[in-house]
């Protein structure tokens, strides 16, 4: 009977994993919605605390321990100052983009990239560039939020 429910709990996660990537594709969310089912997905929130004032390249830069594909890329900061501010953020995996374009950012208000180049390779090198404009711009505590699916 244990051999049978094992089996039986296999047959179901199967046909919902079928079910749902043969799913129509209505709405999309800009970073897509991975079933429960499917385990792996990985959050790696990025908190850059403090004021900057001038582009930094790069202003985080990791290894990332597996390979994965990237589902989203998100960027918020709480305030901005200075005479026409400008920030943009770009995510590069082993010195290419993986944004389609950089993100650009309003102060206090979350901002998502589109993924152009989703593959991450086990031990990539992950660097977060913050492009900074304007006269005297300060930009202040910067979020970047990464949403990977372990491969």
């Amino acid at each position: 009977m244990k051999t049978f429910r094992k089996f039986q709990s296999l047959i179901c996660s199967i046909a919902l994993t079928l079910c749902v990537a043969c799913a129509p594709l209505g709405a999309q969310a800009a970073t897509t919605n991975i079933p429960v089912a499917i385990p792996g997905v990985v959050l790696i929130p990025l908190q850059l605390d403090g004021q900057f004032t001038a582009t930094v390249n790069p202003v985080v830069k990791f290894i990332l321990p597996f390979g994965a594909r990237l589902i989203g890329v998100s960027a918020n900061a709480r305030a901005s100052g200075g005479t026409s501010p400008t920030l943009t953020v770009d995510v590069e995996d082993d010195g290419t983009s993986v944004l389609s374009s950089a993100i650009a950012i309003t102060a206090g208000t979350p901002a998502e990239g589109t993924v152009a180049n989703p593959a991450i390779a086990d031990e990539s090198v992950i660097e977060v560039i913050l492009t900074i404009g304007g006269t005297s711009p300060t930009w202040n505590d910067i979020t970047v939020l990464l949403t990977v699916v372990r491969t």
